[in-house]
């Protein structure tokens, strides 16, 4: 009697185990797997030529736009490096030149878990983008907040903003803009970032624009 107890628990509770596995991988939004697949895709190609316009304001300074100029010079371990061809203006002492504060960068380790099947996502459809039919996804974590806009059919990026914040340290947030080629893979065309550094002593604010063109797939 105890026996048929102890297999019938087991039974019910591989069931049960069974069945919920079942059921989380029908939850996933097909849509938003093809979105995964596509932000995939992405980091597969790198622009050649990138424009940075850079505007940064300290306390009590008046603000400072500097325009930099980068070509794709190769790839390394997967990710694409780039060389600076201009500053303008130049910098007094180019050795002491400051890389500005990169959200981007900053987003890019938690990345995986915003882009992934087991991210609790908000979907909402019927939205419209530059007069286009597109559907909305939210996800938030404890680390940032990700608005993406996406084509309803495809999955296809047209939109991204994150939000990110350290409290005491830096707030801002990220605005990407992207075109689909003719293949139907989404790039970025365009990024604005906006950035509050609170750190005592190193305050600063950055505006940063970036902009993207002839696009290149990894060898």
């Amino acid at each position: 009697m105890k026996l048929t107890r102890l297999i019938t628990t087991l039974l019910f509770t591989a069931t049960a185990f069974l069945g919920a596995n079942i059921a989380n991988a029908a939850d996933v939004d097909p849509l938003w797997s093809k979105v995964i697949a596509q932000n995939n895709a992405i980091k597969k190609w790198a622009a050649k030529d990138i424009e940075q316009i850079v505007v940064a304001t300290k306390d009590g300074d008046p603000s400072k736009t500097i325009n930099i100029k980068k070509q794709l010079s190769g790839w390394e371990k997967n990710k694409a490096n780039y060389t600076v061809l201009s500053i303008t203006p130049p910098p007094s002492n180019p050795a002491k030149t400051s890389k500005p504060f990169d959200l981007a960068e900053l987003f890019a380790p938690i990345e995986a878990e915003i882009f992934s099947s087991k991210a609790t996502v908000k979907r909402s459809d019927g939205q419209t983008l530059n007069g286009k039919a597109v559907v909305l996804f939210e996800v938030t974590n404890s680390e940032a907040q990700v608005k993406i806009w996406v084509d309803g059919n495809s999955g296809a990026l047209q939109k991204r903003v994150v939000e990110m914040s350290v409290p005491l340290t830096m707030e801002g947030n990220l605005t990407t803009n992207y075109v689909t080629d003719a293949s139907g893979q989404s790039l970025p065309k365009d990024a604005e970032t906006k950035l509050n550094i609170k750190i005592p002593f190193k305050k600063v604010k950055y505006e940063i624009k970036d902009t993207y063109t002839n696009w290149t797939a990894q060898p």
